[in-house]
């Protein structure tokens, strides 16, 4: 059974994740699961705001390096399923704890997320992953970051890169599909539905 948070002891919890107070967050992380009877981890994964941000993002947003360390070692010993859903949860606006980091410019923050296995890839309700935040915000250091890892991914998939990828793409009846060739300098736009 989920555990029963009150209205007020999400906010307490937000609210010290927020500021920053990983000792006060730490009395009510143990507080809560021992009353509870559930693990630290699962009171995290159910303390939400009205606008379905968690902790981690309260933490992230506000650069909270120590903060961010500590609510991810509460995911060590959790199945790995349940550390990704608490790292890629989305607010109501499908930004995750990563988006903050990264709109914000905490690029320790950055690190430690991805390091953990925080997606850089998902897209939030206006179709803007982490990197564009960052770019928007004019926080080069974490652009440049981001930047640095796809670099390293390609570097990983050798010659088979976005191939690889795109070999697993599959089409199905009624999707539009696009193709763009390039002749001299000008670029022509084909387009047909697959059906």
């Amino acid at each position: 059974m989920a555990p029963q948070l009150s209205e007020d002891e999400v906010d307490d919890l937000i609210y010290s994740a927020r500021t920053g107070e990983k000792d006060d967050l730490t009395t009510f992380l143990t507080a809560l699961a021992e009353r509870e009877k559930t693990s630290p981890a699962e009171i995290l994964s159910c303390a939400k705001d009205e606008g379905k941000s968690t902790c981690l993002h309260m933490a992230a947003a506000n650069g909270h390096l120590e903060t961010v360390s500590l609510l991810l070692n509460q995911f060590a010993s959790r199945p790995q399923e349940e550390k990704q859903a608490f790292l890629d949860f989305p607010n109501e606006y499908g930004n995750t704890g990563l988006h903050w980091a990264a709109l914000s410019g905490h690029l320790p923050v950055v690190k430690l997320l991805v390091e953990a296995g925080a997606s850089v890839a998902i897209a939030n309700d206006k179709n803007y992953v982490p990197l564009d935040l960052a770019g928007f915000n004019e926080k080069f250091d974490v652009v440049d970051y981001f930047l640095a890892q796809s670099g390293m991914l390609e570097k990983e998939n050798g010659e088979e890169g976005l191939s690889g990828a795109a070999g697993g793409v599959e089409l199905e009846d009624g999707d539009e599909v696009r193709e763009e060739v390039v002749e001299g300098e000008e670029v022509v736009e084909k387009g047909g539905v697959l059906g």
